[in-house]
């Protein structure tokens, strides 16, 4: 049900040019080559096609496509720049790099090139880069927090999610975008930061020296959703449901990340598990000139913090149902933070899911203008309204005990009552004010004890979690938690993952620079009253077996006889 496209294009690549110098060299500015700790670098900037995109690779179950040009355009540009140690030496300004100019090969569609000054670097020092894109919003505001001092170390700086405004990081209008990790190898870690070739004295032997090549990705992830059928989905015969009509409206992210890393993080996996880069689909095996890497570490991968709801809920964006708002089509695309987790991790108050949004028309209210219907705890039976009305007052008179037809007719039920049954959509329990009883008068009151109602809910089979659940105008709600590995991490319902980092892991997740397009096939059953809560200790994929079992109670076998005394 859901397909996943990796890599909303192989994003950017960037090429600092470098070079050594001599005092010999000649200069336009005679000045220029001579300034002390005054060093220079040219950066090449290539970003990905828009449309073109290359066949599945079955090992991965990535493709590759360029996205919209929104999602590659640059704005402004930062280099960040690190000694050997991996300690912050300084930054510059790349600017915009306009023009950009025309490549189309190698997953290249357009370049650009900008030549910087760098300070407090040595003309042939050794050092290593990270080059930023449209980490400035505006002159005073960017989406991370460049490292404040002299000597800070890459490896924390790039692991502090304070560092991240996550309200500016997650804007869409310029995409944050930073280097890509590169595999090196099924024993040792990915690398981030990019061994820069030389540095060099003046302006136009940087500009004339060969380049190093900087892959960067998006700091999003990308979720899109096909069209739904034009006429909707009847679910299929030989189901609970069969013949029923369903009609996708919306869709929404939920179980959102509300915080990052400002770069894309690996280091630790090797060490949670040893064999990480050894299993195929966490790396990119095709390519021949980068090799880039399919797994990452969040603020929240591991650790037992999120096995609460209090905690799920702080941690993660979680929806409501105005909020299910969001077209089809892949030219409606919406961003999210990464979310990936561990196995012990891989839990429903974690996972990001998409929630839809549909209107459910059961075969027995088609042509008519009733919409809202309702269900009965966990009765798999849809009821309308005065059905509802009527089964209630039913159980009512059986638990008060009143059998007298005249002293019947003088209760009632009004489901506008109490939590508002017929008005409100969700889970709802009968209350007192539900049971009526008309006095004679013209007015109506409530003659049912506490203890009559808890009686009343109990026979119903209605609980604090499971009560009469109501789907206002027909609306019903289902969710698809994303997977990042999909079909690649197979699961047998019963399975549990018991740590199998092999054969499960990444299974669910969303990962930065990786565009999931979800498709809905067919739908098989009735979904939500309300955008369902989460459930913080129930795996993604339940190990619970289901059964539905329709009971029916048959007619006594009634045998009469004549006896002759």
């Amino acid at each position: 049900m859901v397909n996943v496209k990796n890599l909303f294009g192989m994003a950017v690549m960037a090429t600092a040019l470098v070079g050594c110098s001599s005092s010999d060299d000649l200069t336009p500015n005679g000045n220029e080559g001579n300034q002390t700790g005054a060093a220079y670098a040219s950066f090449r900037i290539n970003l990905p096609t828009t449309n073109g995109t290359r066949a599945v690779d079955p090992k991965t179950g990535t493709e590759f496509d360029g996205g919209t040009a929104a999602e590659y355009e640059v704005k402004n540009g930062t280099i960040l720049i690190f000694d050997n140690a991996g300690n912050f030496v300084t930054s510059a300004q790349l600017g915009t790099m306009n023009p950009w100019t025309d490549v189309k090969s190698d997953g290249v569609t357009t370049a650009a090139i900008a030549t910087v000054q760098l300070k407090d670097v040595e003309v042939g020092g050794s050092y290593q880069a990270l080059v930023l894109l449209n980490n400035d919003v505006d002159a005073t505001t960017h989406k991370v927090t460049l490292p404040a001092t002299k000597g800070v170390s890459y490896a924390e700086w790039s692991k502090d999610a304070s560092k991240v405004s996550v309200d500016n990081y997650t804007k869409t209008d310029y995409i944050f975008m930073a280097n890509a990790p590169k595999y090196t190898g099924a024993t040792s870690e990915p690398t981030t930061l990019v061994k820069v070739n030389n540095i060099c004295a003046s302006r136009e032997e940087a500009q004339a020296k060969a380049a190093t090549t900087v892959y960067v990705e998006r700091g999003l992830a990308k979720v899109t959703m096909q069209n739904y059928k034009t006429d909707g989905y009847t679910i299929a015969d030989g189901t609970t449901y069969a013949g029923d009509k369903v009609v996708i409206t919306d869709w929404k992210l939920d179980v959102t990340n509300k915080s990052t890393y400002p770069v894309h993080q690996t280091g630790g996996l090797l060490t949670a598990w040893d064999q990480i880069w050894g299993e195929g689909r966490f790396f990119d095996n095709t390519s021949s000139s980068f090799k880039r890497v399919y797994w990452g570490e969040d603020p929240n991968y591991s650790g037992k913090a999120l096995q609460n709801l209090t905690a799920c809920k702080d941690a993660f964006n979680m929806i409501k149902n105005s909020e299910v708002e969001g077209q089809a089509g892949t030219d409606h695309p919406q961003y999210c933070l990464e979310n990936t987790f561990d196995l012990a991790n891989m839990m429903q108050g974690q996972t990001t899911r998409v929630v839809f949004k549909a209107v459910y028309t059961p075969k027995a209210l088609v042509g008519k203008t009733e919409k809202t219907f309702y269900k009965i705890g966990n009765n798999t039976a849809i009821w309308t309204k005065a059905d509802l009305e009527q089964q209630i007052k039913t159980v009512a008179l059986t638990v008060m005990g009143i059998t007298d037809a005249t002293e019947q007719d003088k209760y009632g039920v009004d489901l506008s009552k109490g939590s508002n049954i017929s008005g409100k959509a969700g889970q709802h329990l009968i209350a007192a004010e539900n049971i009526t009883f008309n006095k004679g008068t013209g007015s109506t009151t409530s003659k049912v004890s506490p203890d009559v109602v808890d009686k009343i809910n109990a026979k119903l089979g209605l609980t604090a979690t499971t009560g009469i659940s109501t789907y206002l105008n027909g609306e019903a709600y289902y969710i698809a938690r994303i997977k990042h590995f999909n079909e690649l991490t197979h699961w047998t319902a019963g399975t549990p993952y018991n740590g199998d980092n092999k054969a499960f892991l990444g299974r669910y997740g969303v990962l930065r620079n990786n565009w999931y397009d979800l498709s809905v096939n067919s739908i098989s059953g009735l979904g939500y009253p309300e955008v369902p809560e989460v459930k913080p200790t129930v795996p993604d994929d339940e190990n619970d077996q289901y059964i539905n079992v329709e009971v029916k109670i048959l007619d006594w076998a009634k045998r009469s006889q004549s006896i002759d005394l």
